[in-house]
């Protein structure tokens, strides 16, 4: 796990700011959660910090580290999506088994992950 920084953090789309003023010390092992009205910035604001989308102004650190200018590869972060992506086609074992097959993990070990 990381610390994370934000530090009067801004979204814009030309003159009109979408957020503004965001300021959030999340320290190692904290829970964090989001939480507001859709349309309220909270998706835009993970994306700033997954390196998604570019931030507009203020500096975002990952483990004391500036990442403002740095790819979303090479942020070291995971994210998980709201919206699943759920294979219609395949079954509920299909659609859990797939990327751990897509890992190349052996026929047992799937068994045994999805069995749990």
């Amino acid at each position: 796990m990381a610390n994370v920084r934000l530090e009067s953090m801004k979204k814009a789309y030309g003159t009109i700011e979408i957020l503004r003023n965001i300021d959030l010390t999340i320290d190692h092992g904290e829970f964090v959660v989001f939480v507001g009205p859709s349309g309220s910035g909270k998706s835009r604001l993970l994306r700033m910090i997954g390196g998604l989308e570019p931030i507009s102004g203020g500096r975002l650190f990952i483990d004391n580290e500036l990442v403002n200018d740095i790819d979303a590869a090479d942020r070291n972060l995971g994210m998980v999506f709201q919206s699943y992506a759920l294979y219609p086609h395949m079954t509920v074992r299909e659609n859990l088994a797939f990327p751990l097959r897509m890992a190349k993990a052996s026929k047992a070990e799937i068994a045994a992950k999805i069995a749990k």
